[in-house]
């Protein structure tokens, strides 16, 4: 379990109403994300191979992941890419807590017109609450050097409606008050956004290369009171990498502002292929508010299919989990563009 036990503002209200139910799961879940995060749609590894690499991939991007890390990168596929995601939070934790996030995305190289992709991502706390994330991305090269994407996503998250989100508690002695509880019965139960990422890759050479991300960059507030705040973290990444055809490493430093404050991270990855097509790889991750981390991953790769699994494991905060375990298959197909 997590030391930190603050609720962030827009979950407070609905979380009084359905710890009568799953008291224990929800303050697991609570404090998973009052530690890892400060608000809705949080950044977190997402792709087994980013994840495997510490999640540092704003300057290698270059598969149908970069719609999440860095859009630009879509510049850099030669053939089409569908890609499915599957990962469970923190498993292992004696509450049985299931928190699941998944990931589907196709992205589509042309030859004179750049890379079109979409892309769908969800979150999901059993049947209590869930986000998703629906985007469209484009990229195209400038020049021989830069690489200039965008990602224009649709946000969108809702509490779970039973007998106890419709009929409120007083929270200081947990009596019903016979009546729908006052937040959902003015506001519903989901809230929808929109959302923009903005991302840059400059090849310094032939095996160096920086990269630029600006994620949620409009910071939509999703809180389904309008009067209340839940704006969306914009996140700010500045990536250095080495990428040859057998080896890549990528460090770089991240900057999430918050409505008061700001958190800066710093994210280290590589990963290595040997002949017969399996790759390994590891990461570390280490930054403000407790937050470190680390990872091991591998792939095996046959012909146009590649299949990848990570391991996240929380270094702070969190005990008794076996960590985040993440799995991706993608398919790659269609002409060389």
């Amino acid at each position: 379990m997590a030391q930190r036990t603050n609720v962030p503002a827009p979950l407070r209200v609905p979380v009084l109403r359905l710890a009568r139910r799953l008291p224990v799961l929800i303050v697991t879940a609570l404090t998973i994300f009052s530690t890892a995060a400060r608000a809705s749609f949080e950044e977190l590894p997402t792709g087994a191979r980013a994840a495997g690499m510490g999640d540092a991939f704003t300057a290698i991007a270059d598969d149908a992941y970069s719609m999440y890390y860095n859009p630009s990168g879509l510049a850099q596929l030669h053939r089409s890419e569908f890609t499915a995601y599957y990962a469970k939070l923190y498993s292992g934790l004696t509450d049985n807590s299931n928190i699941a996030r998944s990931y589907v995305a196709y992205a589509h190289p042309t030859a004179t017109h750049g890379t079109f992709g979409i892309s769908y991502l969800s979150l999901s706390l059993a049947d209590l609450y869930t986000e998703s994330s629906t985007g469209l991305s484009y990229a195209h090269s400038l020049g021989e050097r830069w690489n200039l994407g965008g990602t224009m996503k649709l946000l969108h998250k809702s509490f779970g409606s039973d007998d106890y989100t419709q009929n409120a508690i007083n929270s200081d002695t947990g009596v019903s008050l016979g009546a729908q509880d006052p937040l959902f019965a003015k506001n519903g139960t989901s809230k929808t956004g929109i959302g923009m990422d903005l991302g840059a890759q400059y090849r310094i050479s032939k095996i160096y290369g920086i990269g630029m991300s600006a994620l949620n960059i409009n910071s939509p507030n999703m809180s389904l009171d309008s009067s209340d705040s839940d704006k969306v973290a914009p996140v700010f990444k500045l990536g250095l990498a080495r990428h040859t055809k057998m080896s890549a490493i990528d460090a770089e430093i991240g900057m999430s502002k918050f409505t008061t404050d700001e958190e800066y991270r710093v994210n280290i990855g590589a990963e290595r292929w040997f002949n017969g097509g399996f790759g390994l790889r590891a990461g570390l991750g280490f930054g403000q508010r407790g937050y470190q981390m680390t990872s091991l991953g591998f792939s095996y790769r046959w012909q146009a299919i590649d299949l990848a699994y990570a391991l996240i494991y929380p270094l702070s905060g969190i005990q008794g989990t076996f960590g985040t375990n993440q799995l991706s298959l993608t398919f790659r197909f269609g002409r060389r563009q």
